[in-house]
């Protein structure tokens, strides 16, 4: 996320989670409504297909 940002991240850092919520809400919900942007704890997120 350092690489991402270009820059050292805080212990509370939110910037990544901003910039999910908005790519989830670009890319809106899959036909069963779930985002199709999933979170993998302790790993980092997972793109899902329809």
């Amino acid at each position: 996320s350092e690489q991402g940002l270009g820059r050292p991240l805080a212990r509370f850092d939110r910037s990544i989670d901003v910039h999910m919520s908005s790519l989830r809400h670009k890319l809106g919900a899959l036909s069963d409504g779930r985002s199709c942007i999933q979170t993998v704890r302790g790993q980092g997120y997972q793109l899902i297909r329809d």
